[in-house]
């Protein structure tokens, strides 16, 4: 399979001319039909709505006007997340009869605007409660580099998508770790704005409240940040949208790991992770130190608790509410897994709430005082491999969200560096290094991100 081009190359060619958004759309229609069951990436498409968009902006150009810095390139939506003419299911058996949406989320529109034709709606986990890709309408989501193994979640469609190089470029939504983990395990890059920057506003209040925050995903931060600078900024919908100034594009170009001092963690004080991927991250941070960095302390502490216990206790509730809005039973609408933070939310109170607000301000103020000694903290990005489809990791939800929850019970940014390979059972399988900054140093993140990337190597395609 010839894996579709970049973000920008493919905006470049239809924006000159020397290609038509149609022909960009047939192609990744193409891939899709014949290599997307390897994957099951994709949960819904529209061809022929694509084509009408892609003709619209084929119209623009030829009457000379600027169909936007995305045309012509074909975007993935995650299927919890509104765009006009699919219904959204939610991987929840109660929703796959719901009407088509009528209007898309604040996200989808902006990208729709910038030029990008929606091609289909992409696979996630029931309401994106668990690690996995899997649900109980479209099943398992595969991941790219050991099809046996899941591709994570909750984002995990988006990521395997863009991963197969079936399209450039998907939506996602991190409430826990749902961009990252996905990312670091199909071995792209991946990136969790500061929760605002990427406005929700949808007709439905969020029901994590602040913690769960939307973006777009693609192989490398350079087209990561082609998307966040369509779709970043203030919506009056959003009460907590906020205005970032300055560009994603010219932060990723312009990023360098000169004088750059890092605080290693490799296990944040709660994590268990393997050996090999330890290992992995500690050679990558070497280069990274080669490149410029300096690791200027290992912390095996970060945190005065566990972070996921104030995240449960504020995200629980959300979830319990979520999974009570249709009477059918529990067992006909979700996976075992999907259920774990829901039934914790049938013992939450207003008080227990409270004290998941407080564990956030204290994760948040040991986080700034590690923030006075250096400009970055990294961890790895996952603690383990992703388990094989229809088995539970060994270490069940940890695998994955002991590293990248914690950063969105702080709501700050945090990406995912691609930075080699582990054995499982025979397969080569991606990790990745996770960075985290303050709150709203985003660019500053993604020029760091971006540099990192180029230092270790860039982003490798999986096996066809």
């Amino acid at each position: 399979m010839q894996p579709s081009p970049t973000v920008t190359e493919l905006a470049t060619q239809v924006r000159s001319g020397a290609r038509s958004a149609l022909d960009v759309v047939d192609e990744a229609l193409e891939r899709i039909a014949e290599h997307g069951h390897v994957t099951n990436a994709f949960c819904a498409l529209d061809p022929d709505g694509a084509r009408a968009q892609a003709r619209a902006v084929d119209a623009l150009i030829a009457d000379g006007a600027d169909p936007g810095p995305l045309a012509g390139v074909p975007v993935g939506v995650k299927d919890l997340e509104h765009a006009r003419g699919f219904t959204t299911v939610f991987g929840d058996p109660a929703r796959a009869s719901d009407a088509p949406s009528a209007v898309d989320s604040v996200e989808v529109a902006r990208l729709r605007a910038a030029g990008a034709i929606v091609v289909g709606k992409t696979n996630t986990p029931a309401y994106g409660f668990h690690a996995e890709t899997d649900n109980l309408v479209y099943g398992p989501t595969r991941n790219p580099w050991a099809t046996d193994r899941t591709s994570g979640g909750s984002s995990g469609g988006s990521a395997a998508a863009v991963a197969a190089g079936l399209v450039p470029l998907c939506t996602g939504s991190d409430g826990g770790g749902s961009i990252r983990v996905p990312s670091a395990v199909c071995g792209i890059s991946g990136f969790k704005v500061t929760h605002g920057v990427v406005p929700n506003g949808d007709a439905t209040a969020p029901t994590w409240g602040p913690f769960s925050t939307r973006g777009p995903m693609a192989r490398t931060f350079a087209e990561i940040a082609v998307g966040l600078d369509v779709v970043k900024g203030l919506a009056p919908s959003d009460l907590l949208s906020l205005e970032l100034s300055g560009s994603f594009v010219d932060a990723a170009e312009r990023g360098s790991l000169d004088g750059l001092r890092i605080a290693w963690s490799p296990t944040l004080g709660v994590a268990h992770p393997d050996a090999a991927v330890v290992a992995a991250c500690e050679a990558a941070l070497a280069t990274l130190e080669a490149a410029g960095a300096r690791v200027v302390e290992t912390l095996d502490t970060v945190f005065p608790e566990p972070p996921v216990l104030a995240w449960v206790a504020r995200a629980a509730p959300g979830s319990l509410r979520t999974a009570s809005l249709d009477p059918m039973p529990w067992d006909e609408r979700f996976l075992p897994a999907a259920l774990n933070t829901a039934r914790y939310g049938e013992h939450a109170t207003a008080a227990s709430m409270l004290d998941g607000e407080a564990g956030a301000h204290a994760a948040n103020l040991a986080l700034c005082a590690i923030w006075e000694r250096v400009d970055v903290l990294v961890t790895p990005g996952m603690a383990t491999v992703p388990p094989l489809i229809g088995t539970d990791s060994p270490y069940g939800p940890a695998w994955a969200a002991d590293y990248t929850l914690p950063f969105n019970l702080v709501r700050s940014p945090a990406s995912v560096v691609h930075c080699g390979f582990v054995d499982a059972d025979g397969t080569a399988v991606p990790v990745a290094l996770q960075f985290a900054m303050p709150r709203c140093a985003d660019l500053r993140l993604m020029g760091v991100s971006a540099a990192a990337e180029r230092a270790l190597g860039g982003v490798p395609r999986p096996p066809a």
